[in-house]
């Protein structure tokens, strides 16, 4: 179903399943997240556990946490400062561009509140992480906090609770935080989309009812890319694993991959990519959902928007850039050809003056 929210002058259509969008009719309170707690703590997995990655569909993005430095009650520099308005603002743009390419189904405000979960939130402990993905029925959270002049954003499973991806981002020290929070915020989220390692999972037709499926002399078998993606026919694709590691956030190098299915894509319609089959150790480890790598999709992604300096990096200078007002922009246009014009008539006076 589509769930329209509606903020001011804006609406934003987020698709959602059916139990997802309606809330699950609960709420959280301390009896129910101390009672998750035991529970969590009696059958939590050992240190050091390995776990498969399974897919992420539904992510819950929580609002962004302004933190202070040094505990003071509100950083000294006006610039520094950031309102309520312009955290609110970032938050709505975080999600919307999760939901852009529809790869991520993402929880409306409405369902936050209703849950009793709609505030800011440091960085999630693995029991937190565990307690919210299942009470939310959430496959990611996204937490993201604000302290001096850096944005820090994590993502983590909502099923065992480890880190997915984390990085900060630090911003521009001769601007205001409200005028790059939302630049910064949606750099963050591109990052992210350009770590994950598979770019589509597979898509079971109800009419044909199976994931690998005959067609002549040729087995196939579809993959949801989403809408957004710019794959092509003639395209690789392999169907992978991931098993996490512990040593580092699963997307950024804490993963072991292994790749048991490979094809081509034939054709690509409304996000769904038909793909050949050329070879696979195991055809039935092909179920609906697997996780599928398209290498040049991934290559593109990361050439697009990932950030190079590491786990944290630094505001580029084009976001600077978009903060020059008009006549500043243009003044710095003409300054050039005022100089020139300068220069030739300097010239014309000297030839006049000589002959």
């Amino acid at each position: 179903m589509l769930v329209r929210g509606v903020r001011g002058d804006r609406s934003l259509t987020v698709a959602f399943g059916r139990d997802y969008a309606l809330g699950m009719g609960f709420s959280l309170r301390l009896p129910v997240l101390f009672i998750c707690s035991l529970v969590c703590a009696v059958f939590a997995r050992p240190a050091g556990a390995q776990v498969e990655h399974q897919l992420l569909r539904r992510m819950v993005v929580f609002p962004i946490k302004a933190e202070t430095e040094g505990g003071s009650a509100a950083p000294r520099d006006s610039r520094a400062q950031v309102p309520a308005a312009a955290l609110e603002e970032a938050w709505w743009q975080v999600r919307e561009e999760f939901t852009e390419s529809r790869r991520f189904l993402v929880a409306s405000k409405q369902f936050l509140i209703k849950s009793d979960v709609h505030q800011a939130r440091p960085p999630l402990e693995p029991a937190d992480a565990v307690i919210l993905g299942r009470l939310l029925d959430a496959h990611a959270l996204v937490t993201a906090q604000i302290k001096g002049r850096t944005l820090s954003m994590q993502v983590f499973d909502g099923g065992n609770g480890l880190p997915l991806w984390r990085k900060e981002l630090a911003m521009h020290p001769s601007l205001t935080l409200s005028d790059q929070l939302v630049a910064t915020a949606r750099k963050l989220v591109v990052d992210f989309v350009s770590s994950v390692p598979y770019q589509g999972f597979t898509h079971v037709d109800p009419l044909i009812g199976k994931a690998v499926f005959e067609e002549g002399d040729v087995l196939l078998a579809q993959v949801d890319v989403g809408l957004g993606a710019q794959v092509q026919p003639g395209d690789p694709a392999q169907w992978m694993k991931m098993v996490g590691t512990a040593v580092a956030p699963l997307f950024q190098g804490g993963a072991r991959v292994n790749v048991f299915a490979e094809g081509r894509v034939v054709k690509v319609e409304q996000g769904i990519a038909t793909v050949e089959l050329l070879r696979a150790s195991r055809i039935d480890d092909i179920k609906e959902f697997s996780l599928v790598r398209l290498p040049r999709e991934f290559e593109r992604l990361q050439a697009q928007g990932l950030i190079k300096e590491g786990v944290r990096g630094h505001l580029g200078a084009e976001i600077a850039a978009l903060e020059i007002s008009p006549m500043e922009r243009v003044s710095r246009e003409r300054r050039p050809l005022a100089t020139t014009m300068s220069w030739v008539g300097s010239l014309a006076a000297f030839l006049l003056l000589a002959f």
